[in-house]
């Protein structure tokens, strides 16, 4: 079985590292394909305006593929190691409980800078 490194932080605030079991899944990035559209290209999207302006050719150069690049997140392998949660919560059970937590506390801080990002709050 393979692992990746979970760096996660305790009550007190110190970051920690521990190795966790995970499993191969298709990447989340390229979805099996090993490659993307480069983000200097489309990074924030193209509406279908832009995509326009842009004209003919640059459409079909995009859907061909001429501005791929090899996936970023998975270096053109198609998987990624995706963290096995079952199989750590059995394995570990106190770390997993305190990495739970962590991941809910930044879940809950992320979702508070982007409401305060939409409402300008």
């Amino acid at each position: 079985m393979t692992h990746v490194t979970l760096t996660y932080y305790t009550d007190d605030s110190f970051e920690e590292t521990v190795e966790a079991p995970a499993e191969y899944k298709v990447c989340s990035r390229c979805h099996g394909e090993g490659k993307h559209t480069n983000p200097a290209i489309d990074g924030n999207g193209i509406t279908q305006s832009e995509m326009h302006e842009l004209g003919e050719e640059f459409f079909e150069d995009y859907m061909s593929g001429v501005y791929d690049i090899t996936c970023q997140k998975c270096n053109g392998e198609r998987v990624e190691a995706v963290i096995d949660w079952d199989q750590f919560r059995k394995q570990d059970p106190e770390i997993a409980a305190i990495v739970d937590a962590d991941r809910q506390e930044q879940a809950e801080y992320r979702a508070m800078c982007e409401s305060e990002r939409r409402f300008g709050c």
